[in-house]
């Protein structure tokens, strides 16, 4: 099958979530255990356990002012909420935006402009996104004073869609932020970068999941997320 073809009917297989879990993250994009001999099986469960713990954590830090000013040069936990770790957020390569418009040329234009906007906009763009989110958090516990930003995920992984994130995609780290807060956030992020999936590793349950913008529409219980850790 042309791999266009492969790629467009698993964005359709998969599309319709909010929140996805990844048990197995796989360099080549499987998601399940190979059928085969033991070896086989224990090779690809190693690869995905190496490739889970490849993520980068605890790095520099920019701080947000009570005016959402920004800080440089700290690092450690914000604000020493020791009961929560946190979580990675990572983009797929390049930043690719969604599709903006159905004009093939006018949409590559646009998907070009939206990419270098991302790149040269966000740690601005990131600030209004946690500003909002501080303003309207579910959760009182959940307040981001602090995120890192770089590349922290130097995997590899294929999305349903035929997304790519590796090392070269931008990462940004939340620390002292609950798992549901955390998703929240990261759904937050997809709409404001205009992303079809992020990829979340949530330090606080050892998990990763596949997260978009589109809220309430749940392959993952969101109530089964913890509300601290203990």
């Amino acid at each position: 099958m042309n791999n266009n073809i492969k790629n467009f009917l698993n964005f359709i297989k998969y599309s319709n979530f909010s929140i996805k879990e990844i048990k197995y993250l796989s360099t080549d994009g499987r998601k399940n255990i190979p059928n085969g001999h033991f070896l086989e099986k224990a090779g690809f469960i190693k690869e995905c356990t190496d490739n889970s713990n490849s993520f980068i954590t605890d790095n520099h830090q920019y701080i947000l002012n009570k005016d959402f000013s920004i800080i440089e040069g700290i690092h450690g936990n914000q604000y020493g909420l020791f009961n929560y770790r946190g979580g990675i957020i990572i983009f797929s390569t390049d930043v690719n935006s969604i599709e903006l418009n159905d004009n093939i040329l006018f949409n590559w234009i646009n998907k070009k402009i939206k990419t270098y906007s991302n790149r040269f906009f966000r740690k601005s763009k990131l600030r209004n996104v946690i500003k909002k989110f501080n303003k309207d958090k579910e959760n009182e516990d959940d307040y981001i004073g602090a995120f890192s930003i770089g590349n922290f995920f130097p995997g590899s992984y294929i999305g349903d869609n035929g997304k790519f994130y590796n090392e070269n995609s931008l990462s940004i780290e939340i620390n002292g932020i609950s798992s549901e807060g955390l998703i929240y956030f990261a759904e937050d992020i997809a709409k404001e970068f205009n992303q079809e999936t992020v990829l979340v590793k949530d330090l606080n349950q050892d998990k990763i999941f596949l997260v978009n913008q589109d809220k309430g529409v749940n392959s993952h219980d969101i109530e089964s997320i913890n509300k601290k850790s203990k």
